[in-house]
């Protein structure tokens, strides 16, 4: 048995010890999304166009993640609903935004080592690097709609006959302070971690630092933090917005 097999038993043994039947959902929502994945792969090497296949990855995998292992309820549905108004807003930003980075292909330092392979592939870099940044920033997306939309209906719940809509909103919205700072710096933390393996690499190079900062690989990573940061700090509230219209969309609630 190795260290990975270990791993895994014990993170099986603590979701079950934890969530109880609840963790079937989880894992099993999981492996669906591994498979999802794969199957990205596989369409994308039938020819299927980048931004379609991409898109259709995370709709996929945000419904996997919420509607299968959360269930499908009013929090999952204002978290989803939240989240495609969102994504469509941001793609039609982000797509230009990042494109004008010049941040796709690989970077001199990864053709040395690429130098023997074949890098003749049917797939546009542009769009696949937009590509990957949009799925590394749903996954921010997906985890902070879900937290705004669990919370502003659990506020809601527990205070339906007395609560209008101003009421929600501040609540939700004071929510959406305490989790936006500890959302970014867990953002950071990732950043820091991917970085510091490829600033070693750039020392080992004896590359300057005014060269590490501009190279693409660097510049992609810090881009992928950046963009991740300012979507989380646009959707929280965005979410707050949403889930509070959703909840009390009736005159009665009103």
């Amino acid at each position: 048995m190795n260290v990975i097999t270990s791993l895994l038993i014990v993170f099986i043994l603590l979701l079950v010890l934890i969530l109880g039947r609840s963790s079937f959902y989880v894992l099993s929502g999981l492996f669906m999304n591994i498979l999802l994945f794969f199957l990205l792969i596989f369409f994308l090497h039938q020819g299927i166009p980048v931004y379609i296949a991409a898109l259709s990855y995370i709709l996929l995998n945000s419904l996997i993640t919420l509607g299968y292992v959360n269930g499908w309820n009013e929090k999952t549905k204002a978290a989803f609903y939240s989240l495609v108004l969102f994504l469509i807003i941001l793609s039609l930003v982000f797509i230009p935004l990042i494109q004008k980075l010049s941040i796709s292909g690989f970077s001199s330092q990864e053709l040395e080592e690429l130098a023997a392979l074949n890098l003749n592939v049917p797939i546009s870099f542009s769009q696949l690097s937009v590509s990957v940044i949009l799925i590394g920033v749903s996954g921010a997306l997906i985890d902070g709609s879900m937290s705004i939309a669990s919370a502003t209906s659990e506020i809601f719940e527990r205070r339906y006959q007395k609560i209008d809509r101003k009421m929600l909103f501040s609540s939700s919205m004071a929510v959406v302070k305490n989790i936006l700072n500890s959302t970014v710096n867990t953002l950071l933390f990732a950043f820091i971690s991917t970085g510091l393996a490829l600033i070693f690499w750039y020392q080992d190079l004896a590359i300057p630092w005014y060269e590490m900062i501009n190279s693409k690989a660097f510049v992609f990573e810090f881009a992928v933090i950046v963009l991740s940061s300012i979507s989380v700090a646009l959707v929280l509230p965005f979410t707050a917005v949403v889930t509070c219209r959703y909840l009390l969309k009736t005159p009665e609630k009103m």
